[in-house]
């Protein structure tokens, strides 16, 4: 046999053609003796235990494709000459053909630490399994195949062989449901399907899925199934259920429908077979036998995991595994009170709802202790998150607790005279949803079972008459009424008997009762004012303190029951416990409740999956085949939207709870706006959002969600239960108190000012506790499914059905398992099923060896198929394969004719076939060749284009960087130079100091010492001997110093000489800018030189005429006298207009010039007093918070953008010069030859 290590190794660079390894085979074959027996596959070195004869089975091969899961079958079949083709199967659906999220298993994504989040109850255990566990990069699957064949998918291929050998099929109908049927022919692109009730249907292909065959009906282990899709599974299941077989294994779990009425199956007679393990169906007494008797051999404590939706008998399977229990470790008195507190707990805690009439609105934990002798010996009871609005409010055809009305109609005389008690219609509470009883339900019956439960648990009459009392309050709380008094809606409560008798069986006055219903203290600095409340708030509070005695009494009771049954528990050896939890809710409008109910399902789906692989992993080791462990991911994404701080949805909805004008629309926008990137999460409208579970997307309503996560309760009502006579109210407001009082104070004013812990975030604390609890545990999981909506036996609803089953995350599971080796069958068993197959008979005649020599005639891939000590284990498929090979055995004499008349002829059309293939894989070889090498060459030059410039480019970024870190190092450098230096000063001068008090000392000690010596005394020797150290140290400690200030004065050295550069730098920096500035005004200067000589020539032209009107003005003058320069100079431009425009052009260039010369001079000098100032301090002269570097770089730029538009200006008023220019010369010639002609 292959190793798994064989199996997980990647496929050679050629693969071997068919033809090739069918030869190979023919060839081995004949190499071996005839009388040899097969050659038995590879079996492992260690034995292990025997294998368990209930042990689930494991899967393998679980693979992912690109980014999602999923998983494939292969079947091998026999096809004539060629008994090595294989054919690949796959139990897909063409419903909802969704592969399966990769978030959930699989080994190709990688362990993050960020994955684990910060408060999971795996935190632990996750780092430690890291270290002992390997993960494979390539988990064990069936072949490289089995994704692809031909290039086309697993699904396409098992339809192919399907159709081809005219097996079952399943055909989707017009009416969209699912029909068995018969392959009758195939015409083109349709196929004519012959159904049971004898009517032919046509269809196309597409809406075929495989049927398995005959003999895998109605089996009790879906992972046996050859094919997994919807209507097998459905089919299967539909099958068993009309037989009243409600159990049925799906690899792991136990799946449990709803019988909705009473079916043989129970008591002590199966109890008993299944003690003795002469039974071996599914149920639920098999799986807590299994939990027993795992506790007994391997001392480690067990866990049942019951789950599924309202009405799907979840509290049923949970009593009937606690009678189980009990039978196993009776005989020790415990066990009857132990099934006791299912009655009070059903009493308190379960309702008649819309989809069950014995629904429990809250989770719980029953964990069982036994002894070393397995024995009962206590248990203890936990439970989670209590549905309290319940008792205030429902909808319509609901009921509140079964307490309720089982103490109205069941309460004797006495009792109901001391409560003050009616029937149940007289209470707004009980009547409001016009439901009072249950059909088949008696009430009062139900009361005294729940009396002598009580007495049976120990419950003394005294807590028992404690426990109606409260019960009795809060019914005469909700027939409590208010009048509005004025404009505001202001309200006072009115008196009646409501008022008057809830005030007495609370224990307080009616006053104190209106004061806390109807007013609300606000404080005000040290005062405190009085305010009345409105209508809506009056019956808010009402119906809060109602709802928090109701849940303080159920934890009250719980606690009760507890201390009784924990009287035995020093004897404690190890336990069983058993979760009854709510199971996956998507309803039409989702609320809180659904929003923490599938909160902790996305919980316990992670614990599923953590244990699933382990199970199975277990029995393949225990039978020894080769096995490579499977790493899986959880739904850590899911649960991470969930859970992550600060932008997880708790934390968001404790965020947004703590702000007293929040409100649920606040919420849902805050939601879309911190969460919109999370790929689980999508905000709609009307604030609402949506969450992709692992059993689907749900839809969430926001209304009352922050009300109900705060579950507050204003401090007047804590007060009136604190100032109450009875004991119970006081206890609920000293736990009130507690939960919601800081610890440094103690006042009953605090109460308001203090946050209270909210409900979710005490939720997911008791979640957190629960898994951590139950990881500790070995799990067992039963899946409850509800048949139908309508609460009618044997009617099977298809779409309901389907839907558990996705929610329950059973097919998943179902397709995980069978991705292993599904299919088991005993040595012996396959020998006798099988052994007739075999050609020539062999000479060793032991199961083993006739199974082994049936699957090599076959030519069933060893990768296929695993031999264990006991068992054969198969990959998914090869059951049908087997028996297509046996059913083809059985006929195949009919077809021997019509071979041999078509031998000839296929001989023929294969030798042209070969030809005609040969000539053209030739061609088209030759046309692939010359096309791969145009592409390799164009890919070489664009790596090596590619190459050159990411080269170029990382080099200048390379060259930047450095310039600008070796920069910063030197300021940096400068910087603790200076104050290295500094200190070294302050140190030179404290040594200086030391000396000359330690010269101050010694001077002071020779004075005594001489003063002694003069009066006959000496000092004593330890004395001076100490002084003498003390000096010894000061000089050592100097000298430390000294080596130290060498060191110093090294490294300020060092930092003076790379100041000294830095400032060299900024000097070539500085000299560059004056370069630039000198290169732009060499530029202004050459643009004045051009101006000047553009005047000049203007001038020289204009002076062309101008002695003319000298001489006429000179003879004017000289005539009259009176003429002077200027009015010559404006009689010339009265006479010569176009002399006085090239004046004014002339000025005007000369002003733009000037212009840009006085920007220049500006700009530079500005430019030059930054740099300066920059350079100060950098080096520290200034003293500045501005950052240099960055100061300097924004400098830089500043110059470089007005360099730029200055050049351009420059350029335009060149070439404005220039035009006006050319317009003076046109000018002059205009002139001149006007001059001229007269």
């Amino acid at each position: 046999m292959l190793s798994a290590a064989t199996v997980m190794a990647p496929a050679a660079a050629t693969e071997k053609s068919s033809l090739e390894v069918f030869l190979e085979t023919i060839k081995k074959r004949d190499e071996q003796p005839k009388d040899a027996p097969p050659a038995l596959p590879a079996r492992p070195t260690c034995r292990g235990r025997l294998p368990s004869t209930r042990r689930p089975s494991l899967p393998a091969g679980f693979k992912l494709e690109n980014g999602m899961a999923t998983v494939a079958a292969v079947e091998s079949a026999l096809v004539d000459k060629k008994p090595d083709v294989k054919k690949e199967i796959s139990g897909l659906e063409t419903k909802e053909d969704k592969p399966v999220k990769g978030c959930i298993f699989g080994t190709k994504r990688k362990f993050h630490n960020s994955e684990v989040l910060e408060e999971s109850p795996y935190v632990e255990k996750f780092h430690e399994e890291r270290k002992g566990t390997t993960v494979c990069k390539d988990p064990p699957s069936v072949s490289s195949a089995t994704a692809k064949m031909n290039g086309k998918s697993a699904c396409t291929d098992v339809m192919d062989y399907v159709l081809q050998k005219k097996l079952r099929v399943w055909c989707s109908s017009p009416n969209a449901k699912w029909e068995l049927g018969q392959i009758k022919s195939i015409s083109g692109d349709d196929a004519e399907i012959l159904l049971a009730d004898g009517k032919i249907l046509t269809i196309s292909p597409e809406r075929l899925l495989p049927a398995n065959p005959d003999v895998l009906d109605g089996v009790d282990d879906l992972i046996q199934m050859s094919y997994l899709n919807e209507p097998s599974v459905l089919h299967n299941l539909q099958l068993r259920y009309s037989r009243d077989l409600i159990y049925t294994k799906a690899g792991p779990v136990l799946i449990a429908v709803n019988p909705l009425k009473e079916i043989p199956l129970y008591g002590k007679a199966s109890m008993l077979q299944y003690k003795q393990k002469t039974k071996d169906d599914p149920h639920v007494y098999a799986v807590a036998d299994l939990a027993f008797n795992e506790m007994l051999q391997d001392g480690i404590n067990q866990s049942i995991i019951i789950s599924g939706e309202s009405g799907a008998g979840k509290t049923e399977t949970a009593k009937i595994a606690m009678q189980y229990l009990a039978a196993l470790g009776g005989a020790s008195g415990m066990e009857s009170e132990v099934l006791q507190t299912n009655v009070i707990l059903e009493a308190l805690g379960n309702a008649k709802t819309s989809r069950n009439h014995n629904s429990s609105r809250f989770g719980k934990l029953i964990e069982i202790h036994f002894s070393e002798t397995g024995k009962m010996c206590g248990a203890k009871i936990q439970t989670f998150l209590l549905e309290k609005s319940r008792v205030v409010q429902r909808a319509q055809g609901e009921r509140s607790y079964h307490i309720f009305y089982q103490l109205c109609s069941g309460a004797p005389p006495l009792l109901k005279k001391k409560l003050s008690l009616k029937s149940a219609n007289d209470y707004t509470y009980l009547k409001q949803s016009n439901c009072l009883r249950i059909d088949g339900v008696d009430d009062s019956k139900m009361f005294t079972v729940l009396v002598d439960a009580l007495d049976t648990i120990q419950i003394s009459k005294e807590d028992q008459m404690k426990l109606f009392s409260m019960l009795a309050a809060v019914l005469w709380m909700g027939n409590i009424s208010f009048s509005v008094v004025d404009t505001e809606n202001h309200v006072e409560v009115v008196s009646n008997e409501g008022l008057a008798t809830a005030a007495k069986l609370l224990g307080c006055t009616s006053n104190q009762l209106v004061t806390a219903m109807s007013t609300r203290k606000i404080r005000a600095g040290n005062d405190s004012i009085v305010k009345k409340l409105t209508l809506t708030q009056a019956i808010d509070a009402r119906d809060a303190l109602a709802k928090s005695i109701y849940a303080h009494l159920f934890d009250w009771i719980v606690e009760q029951i507890n201390h009784s049954l924990g009287m035995g528990r020093q004897c404690t050896w190890r336990s069983i416990s058993i979760l009854d939890i709510y199971g996956f809710e998507c309803f039409n409008k989702n609320g809180f409740e659904q929003f923490c109910i599938n909160y902790a399902n996305e919980r316990l789906q992670q614990h599923f999956n953590r244990h699933l692989f382990k199970l199975q992993q277990e029995e393949y080791l225990e039978d020894g085949i080769d096995w490579a462990p499977v790493k899986f991911v959880d739904n850590t994404d899911c649960l991470s939207l969930f859970e992550k701080k600060p932008l997880g949805l708790l934390s968001l909805l404790d965020e947004e709870s703590t702000f007293p004008k929040a409100t649920d629309l606040s919420f849902a926008n805050k939601l879309k706006q911190q969460l919109s990137a999370n790929s689980c999460f999508k905000g709609e409208q009307e604030g609402a959002f949506k969450i992709c579970h692992y059993a689907g997307e749900v839809t969430y309503d926001t209304s009352g969600f922050l009300e109900k996560n705060r579950d507050s309760l204003h401090s007047e009502s804590i007060q009136l239960l604190s100032s109450c006579k009875c004991e119970l109210p006081k206890h609920f407001a000293s736990v009130m108190v507690a939960d919601s009082q800081n610890k440094s104070s103690q006042s009953w004013h605090s109460v308001v000012d203090t946050q209270k812990q909210s409900v979710v975030t005490k939720f997911k604390v008791q979640l957190f506790k629960l898994m951590q609890q139950l990881e500790s545990t070995t799990p067992h999981f039963i899946r409850c499914i509800q048949p139908n909506g309508k609460q009618r036996p044997r009617l099977f609803e298809h779409d309901l059905f389907l839907h558990q089953l996705k929610c329950c995350g059973v097919l998943e599971v179902v397709r995980i398992s069978r991705t292993g080796y599904p299919t088991r069958m005993t040595h012996q068993q396959f020998a006798e099923r099988y052994g007739f197959l075999l050609l020539r008979s062999i000479a060793s005649q032991d199961p083993l060896s006739v199974s082994i020599a049936v699957l090599q005639q076959l030519n069933i891939p060893p990768e296929m198929y695993q031999v264990g000590y006991t068992k054969l284990f198969f990959r998914t498929g090869q059951v049908a394969a087997l028996e297509n090979a046996k059913r083809k055995m059985l006929h195949g004499t009919l077809c021997i004719q019509k071979h041999f008349r078509g031998l000839h002829f296929r001989q023929g059309y294969q030798g042209l076939k070969k030809g005609a293939m040969t000539f053209q894989s030739f061609i088209r070889g030759e046309r692939a060749r010359i096309h791969f090498d145009n592409v390799i060459k164009r890919w070489r030059a664009a790596v090596l284009i590619q190459k050159y410039t990411r080269r170029r480019i990382a080099a200048t970024m390379f060259n930047d960087q450095l310039k600008h870190i070796i920069l910063l190092q030197s300021v940096m450098r400068g910087c603790l130079a200076r104050t290295k230096y500094k200190c070294l000063q302050n140190e030179m001068e404290s040594k200086v100091s030391h000396n000359k008090v330690q010269g101050d000392m010694r001077k002071n000690i020779s004075e005594s010492r001489v003063c002694h010596e003069m009066n006959g005394r000496y000092p004593h020797q330890p004395v001076i001997t100490k002084l003498e150290n003390r000096i010894s140290k000061a000089e050592a400690a100097l000298r430390d110093k000294d080596e130290e200030n060498v060191m110093l004065k090294q490294q300020l050295e060092q930092y003076e000489r790379k100041w000294s550069e830095y400032e060299a730098k900024m000097k070539s920096m500085e000299e560059a800018w004056k370069r630039q500035l000198s290169s732009l005004q060499l530029s202004l200067v050459a643009a004045k030189k051009s101006l000047v000589s553009d005047d000049v020539a203007s001038r020289a032209a204009r002076s062309d005429f101008t002695p003319a009107h000298a001489q006429y003005d000179s003879e004017d003058t000289l005539s009259t006298g009176t003429h002077t320069p200027e009015v010559i100079e404006s009689r010339h431009h009265n006479h010569h207009p176009e002399a006085k425009v090239s004046a004014g052009n002339s000025d005007r260039r000369v002003n733009a010039v000037n212009h840009l010369a006085k920007e220049f001079e500006d700009r530079r000098q500005v430019f030059e007093d930054d740099a300066g100032f920059l350079v100060a301090v950098k080096s520290g002269q200034v003293g500045s918070n501005m950052n240099p570097d960055e100061e300097l770089r924004k400098l830089k730029d500043r110059f470089a953008t007005w360099k730029k538009d200055y050049k351009s200006r420059l350029k335009e008023t060149k070439f404005n010069l220039q035009k006006v220019g050319t317009h003076d010369e046109k000018t002059r010639k205009r002139w001149w030859g006007k001059k001229s002609s007269k």
